[in-house]
């Protein structure tokens, strides 16, 4: 593990860059579906 201490940071830095993309893309998704019903909704009342 010591000698391959570089191959691991960057092993763990990609691992990392996919795990925060992967995290806000869901993050993203639930805000827009949150958004899409909310906006249905309001536009069932305000008709």
């Amino acid at each position: 593990m010591i000698n391959q201490k570089t191959t691991t940071a960057i092993f763990f830095d990609q691992k990392t860059t996919t795990a925060i993309f992967s995290v806000a893309y869901g993050i993203l998704r639930r805000l827009n579906i949150c958004y899409r019903t909310f906006s249905l909704k309001h536009n069932e009342e305000n008709k």
